[in-house]
């Protein structure tokens, strides 16, 4: 008789592990170097903002609303305080300084 060499396929008696979305929403973070300077960002999509909080792109100077996805960055030397929120396509063109 000939031998089988397939594994025995056992059941699945565990129930997966429930995803953490909250870490998904508060975004992946990177670094990222733009003129010599490095910078932190993460995305956003900015669900968890007050009703009335807004944002103002210092590319565009447009305004993010709440609700849509866009990028926060700040310089990984100075940290948080200047911690800047842009357009996704504008912080691809973005060659600037956060001031």
């Amino acid at each position: 008789m000939p031998r089988n060499n397939r594994a025995k396929r056992t059941k699945r008696s565990a129930e997966p592990e429930e995803l953490d979305l909250s870490s998904l929403r508060m975004g992946i973070r990177r670094t990222e170097i733009k003129r010599g300077v490095e910078y932190t960002t993460q995305t956003s999509i900015g669900a968890n903002a007050e009703e009335d909080k807004s944002w103002i792109c210092p590319n565009c100077n447009l305004q993010i609303s709440k609700g849509l996805s866009h990028i926060v960055a700040w310089d990984s030397v100075r940290g948080v305080e200047t911690r800047r929120h842009f357009h996704n396509a504008c912080w691809k063109s973005f060659q600037g300084q956060l001031l």
